[in-house]
């Protein structure tokens, strides 16, 4: 997904259901620094603020992560469906 300024409750909705319903590894490597040991804890923490903060713009970057990071999930063969 593109960048965007505010996400939609549905958005976030829809990604926090693919997060829950598809099993994935724990580490992953997104590239420009980006490095997560445990996959799973930083998403929960970044979900909790977002689904409460969505449609604020200074949080619209972990939405952005989020897309980014099931993204990444997919491209490299983590999700373990």
């Amino acid at each position: 997904m593109e960048y965007k300024p505010i996400y939609t409750k549905e958005e976030v909705e829809e990604l926090a259901a693919w997060f829950d319903s598809h099993p994935y590894k724990q580490e992953l490597d997104i590239g420009s620094g980006i490095y997560m040991k445990n996959v799973s804890m930083s998403v929960a923490a970044m979900l909790h603020t977002v689904r409460a903060k969505y449609d604020n713009r200074t949080f619209s970057g972990q939405v952005y992560l989020l897309f980014r990071i099931k993204d990444e999930l997919l491209k490299q063969g983590k999700v373990t469906d």
